[in-house]
């Protein structure tokens, strides 16, 4: 099993070129590590596999490259991003990654962090007043947490799980430090038993260990309180799949498809179920699905070279029996 994602497997996930994803690496937007990430099929994108190659990135690493992927997209220019990932780092001590372990927020052309619960101007480090609804701030990227109404003592409580989980994501980077990231999504759980992120986290860490049975417990826990979690059912279905429980990795891949229609993984893996049941015909709907996402990654090869040999089987009608005159 691998301990983190490829670089080919990122661009894939993301959609970004190899140019991004170089540039923000040089101006240290964001930090793979160096090593390989061990052997997969080739033919299979899932959160938890690798290949051969020498920059292996972490959970923390997609949050990071989806949240400067959305401000880009918001029009924030690079040069902006630059100094806001600088004077994050110097006002916030503490914090490594303010991309994955901070929310922003976007009021107008006017950029924000929560830090500890509480917005923050980040070129000043100067926090906020918030006086008007919390739902008028446009969410540029959330920790996959669900929000709850706090009520007494809960903030606090919910202060202190999120420092949990920034610290699991940090343990989770390092093979020798995976033990403190399990504690530590644990202790985020036990803090907020509704932390979706804690326990999408602490079940991925799981499977990466071929600990299948924790990792189903994990994402089963998110669908218990969240039943429309799109990527609690994506990864409940590759656990399944990786049992070769195939009926009930269809049924969750399926599921994470209606939520998530215009996310190409699920209907990858779908489609290879689909061929694993015998039900080629919807095994060539899902490849076609997929290459309307993701038309030119290394994946869009195999893809195509499937809908080959799943090629429409002509069924002839039979023939009524000629009258007898």
């Amino acid at each position: 099993m691998g301990e983190g994602y490829s670089r080919k497997q990122v661009l894939r996930m993301l959609g970004l070129s190899n140019r991004q994803l170089a540039a923000w690496e040089r101006q240290g937007l964001v930090s793979p590590q160096t090593g390989a990430s061990g052997e997969s099929a080739p033919e299979k994108p899932r959160m938890t596999d690798g290949d051969s190659t020498e920059s292996v990135y972490t959970f923390s690493d997609l949050v990071s490259l989806r949240t400067l992927l959305h401000l880009r997209k918001e029009g924030v220019p690079p040069a902006r991003i630059r100094s806001l990932h600088a004077a994050l780092k110097e006002k916030l001590g503490g914090v490594e990654r303010p991309w994955s372990e901070l929310q922003v927020l976007k009021r107008g052309k006017r950029l924000l962090v929560h830090f500890q619960g509480t917005p923050l101007e980040p070129m000043t480090g100067q926090l906020l007043l918030e006086y008007s609804p919390k739902d008028s701030a446009t969410a540029v990227r959330k920790l996959e947490r669900p929000v709850r109404p706090a009520g007494s003592g809960d903030t606090d409580e919910k202060v202190i799980a999120d420092r949990f989980f920034r610290a699991g994501l940090r343990y989770e980077e390092r093979k020798d430090t995976l033990p403190k990231a399990i504690r530590a999504y644990q202790k985020a759980i036990e803090l907020d038993a509704r932390a979706a992120g804690a326990w999408i986290n602490l079940g991925t860490v799981y499977y990466n260990l071929g600990k299948l049975s924790e990792a189903e417990r994990c994402y089963r826990a998110v669908l218990a309180f969240d039943a429309e979690h799109a990527l609690a059912h994506f990864n409940l279905a590759n656990v399944f799949d990786e049992q070769q429980q195939w009926d009930k990795a269809r049924r969750h891949y399926e599921e994470a498809i209606r939520l998530s229609p215009n996310s190409p993984d699920p209907h990858y893996n779908l489609a290879l179920v689909y061929d694993k049941l015998g039900l080629h015909g919807r095994a060539r709907r899902q490849w076609l699905e997929y290459l309307k996402h993701d038309p030119n990654s290394q994946w869009a090869v195999f893809a195509r070279q499937q809908l080959e040999k799943t090629a429409w089987r002509l069924v002839r009608r039979p023939q009524s029996s000629p009258g007898i005159e």
